[in-house]
Formats: structure tokens, sequence, C-alpha cells
């Protein structure tokens, strides 16, 4: 897709999301906000227009170049027995155009345009890859806010359990039907409860900043999301060797690695035919003219054409070049043993990213498995209390059995699509 054609349905989008800036953002009106509006990416963007630049500035090598020169000088001599007609008393002026044709440079005005082009598709992917690292972490942030939106819910409803619990532990002491103790050990877990939401609240502003920044949302404009964390996760691939295909395939950070290949080797021919001969069409066109004081003199007023073929070569300078195209040479064979080592570290991330994201899927049918049993057993406890038929200590285990199992099912959905944040990552995106 052409660059511009992408940012005018960006542009759009956010005008439409602007136009009822009131409603609450979804994931992908976040991704569009961030690609949009972040300073980073639009830094990014701009080196892509540069790398253009670069590109017609190369082809520049290939055409005439035109130069104007004016003078006018005035001689003045003091010798009355000056005889040179070059040294009398006299103005002159004298105006010059000069046109330049390369017609061969060493092979280096073609390098150059080469590299320029591959200059160009570098910042492309540099530019993709950066745009990849930005959803991630839209990502990231948008969930981190869901779950501390939940943790924040979940430990208010704890609090309000046990504030709950110790009313009854209080009226049962009250009547000198429970120790003193029993009264104690629910204001420890309702101590406790208020700490972790005190957390989860700290947690959720600095979820919403680091959104915020991702997003280049200024502090005092109002940020609210639409999501849920038990939104389904798609997949880009069924198994994992089609995965690692696929990463292989769409990293740009891959396709990076491999540019710097080649315009390190572009760059050795740059210097290699630094050695060769350098051949140039030159024209040029001079309208000379001088007038002296003494009248006995006649004045000059003159104007030419010359052509000339211009062939000039310095095959030693002293070693320098061979050692650059060495150095040069050096240096695509390192970017070359770079883009294995990143193969690798690809290849690896896919693995670990699928395999997690495995996990996760694993993790929440026990975790939710676990939930519906303690919010039964929470039930149970709380009824038998009510009847006499239970202890506080046990409807204060069934407590905090459901918390634990609450906070957990909110961490493994969490968990999940924190992991395939980083799945979609490791393949080169959706």
């Amino acid at each position: 897709m052409d660059m511009r054609f992408f940012l005018v349905v960006v542009s759009v989008l956010v005008f439409c999301w602007g136009s009822a800036s009131a409603a609450p953002m979804t994931l992908q009106q976040c991704i569009i906000q961030g690609l949009a509006e972040n300073p980073e990416i639009k830094a990014y963007r701009l080196q892509v227009d540069e790398a253009k630049e670069g590109v017609r500035e190369a082809v520049g090598a290939f055409l005439p170049t035109l130069s104007l020169n004016y003078t006018r000088s005035e001689l003045s001599n003091g010798a009355s027995n000056e005889r040179d007609t070059d040294y009398l008393d006299q103005n002159s002026d004298s105006m010059s155009a000069r046109v330049s044709q390369p017609l061969f440079t060493g092979f280096s005005g073609l390098a150059g345009l080469k590299k320029a082009r591959q200059n160009k598709e570098f910042r492309r992917y540099e530019l993709q890859y950066m745009h990849l690292q930005l959803v991630r972490n839209i990502h990231s942030s948008f969930y981190d806010i869901l779950r501390a939106e939940e943790h924040v819910k979940k430990w208010q409803g704890s609090v309000g359990r046990l504030e709950e619990q110790r009313r009854i532990a209080q009226a049962w002491f009250d009547q000198q039907l429970a120790p003193r103790l029993r009264v104690l050990e629910v204001e420890v877990e309702l101590s406790n409860a208020r700490q972790e939401l005190i957390a989860a609240e700290s947690k959720l502003v600095i979820a919403q900043a680091n959104l915020r920044q991702a997003l280049y949302l200024a502090g005092n404009e109002p940020l609210d999301i639409d999501g849920s964390l038990e939104s389904s996760i798609t997949e880009s691939c069924s198994d994992v060797e089609s995965c690692v295909e696929l990463g292989l395939e769409r990293r740009p950070d891959l396709r990076l690695a491999a540019f710097n290949i080649d315009m390190a080797r572009q760059e050795a021919r740059i210097i290699a035919a630094r050695n060769l001969p350098q051949v140039s069409l030159d024209a040029s066109y001079v309208d000379y003219q001088r007038d002296y004081d003494d009248r006995r003199f006649t004045d000059d007023d003159r104007d030419y054409y010359t052509l000339s073929l211009n062939v000039s070569m310095r095959p030693f300078q002293g070693g320098r070049n061979i050692s650059a195209y060495r150095r040069q040479r050096l240096v695509a064979q390192r970017q070359e043993e770079m883009l294995l080592q990143r193969r690798q570290v690809v290849v690896t991330e896919v693995r670990t990213t699928f395999q997690q994201l495995q996990e996760s899927r694993s993790r929440l049918k026990v975790a939710a498995d676990t939930l519906a049993e303690a919010r039964e057993a929470y039930q149970v406890a709380s009824r038998s209390v009510k009847l006499g038929i239970s202890s506080l200590s046990d409807l204060l285990d069934a407590e905090l059995r459901l918390t634990r199992a609450e906070i957990n099912m909110i961490d493994t959905r969490h968990a999940l699509h924190i992991a395939a944040a980083r799945f979609h990552y490791a393949v080169g995106g959706k």
C-alpha cells in the first residue's frame, strides 16, 4: 500500500473518531490514533521522505551541471611609461557560462543511485518495524488498563464482602458466640484487601499514563477505552513450524538486516570506483570586454565557445582506497553474521511466544473451573454461617479463596492477551 494513501486513510479514521471523541476508544481506534499521532512514528515517516529525496539527489549525478560567472575589474597603474597593454589603466567585464555533462564516473553514480534506493526501502521497513513495536506497546497498555480496572472492581467487591463479615463477626462477638480473635482475623484481611485496592488503583493510573504516551494524548484529555479481557484471540498460523516460517518471511527487522548487507556491499563498489577514470564533456561560452582609459589603444570585445572532453584518473592514492574497500567488505561480512543471529532470535521468539500462548489458553480453562468452584464454596459458606452451621473461619477462608480465584482469572485472561500481542509481534503482525 502506498504510504501516502495509508496516511490519508489513517487521517480520515482519526477524524471520524474525533467527531465522536466522547465515546470510549476500542483497541483498533487506539492503534489508529497511535500510528497517526505518535511523534516517534512521525519522525520515522519523515525519514522515509528524506530517503525519497536522497534518490532524487542520486539521480542528479547523471544530469548536467550549469555554472555561471560574472567578473568586473578596474585596473589603475600609476606608471606613466607602461607599455604592456595588460597593465594599462582599464575596465573589464567578463561573463561565462559552463555546462558539464558526466559521461563516465567509474560506476560510482550507478552504485550511489542503487544505494539511495536501498536506503529508501530500508527506511520503509524501519517504519514498519516501528509500527509493529508501537502496536505491541498499545496492545499491552490497553489490556493492562483492563486488568487494572478488573482488579479494582474485584478488590472493591472483596472489601465489601469482608466488611459484611466483620459486621457478622462483631455481632457474634457481642453475643459471646465467637472470640475476639475472629474479629481481628477479619480486620487483618480487610486491611490487606484495602491495600490491594490502593495498589490496583495506582496500577490503573500508571497503565493509563503509558497508553496516553503511546497515543500522544495530553494529560487533560479524557481517556476511556472500550474492551474486555474476555474478547477472542485470533491466530495467524496453526502450528509452530508454520509460525516460524511466517515470522522469517514477515519480520521487518530481518529485512532491515538484509538491506544493511546490500548497502555495505554497495558502498564497497562505490569505493572501488574511486580508482576508475572519470570522463566528462564540458561546453562553455565566454563574453569578454575591456575598455582602456587611454583612447590611443583599441578596446577588446570578444566572445567565444569551447568544447572539451576531460578524462581524469587517480590509480594510486596511498593505499587508502584498498584499505577502505577491504574494511567495507569486512563490514558486509559482519552484517551477514548479525543477520544469522537475528534469524535465530526470531525463531526463538516465535517458538517461545507460541508456547506461552498455548500455555495461557490451557490455564484459562483451569482458572474458569477454579473460579466456579470458589464461588459455589463461598455461597455455601455464607449460607451456613447465617444458619449457624459453619464458623466464621470457614467463611473467611472461602472469601480468600474466592478473591484469589477472581484475581487469578483476571491475570490469566490478561496473560493470554499479552501472550497474543507478543506472538503477533514475533510473527511480524496479524
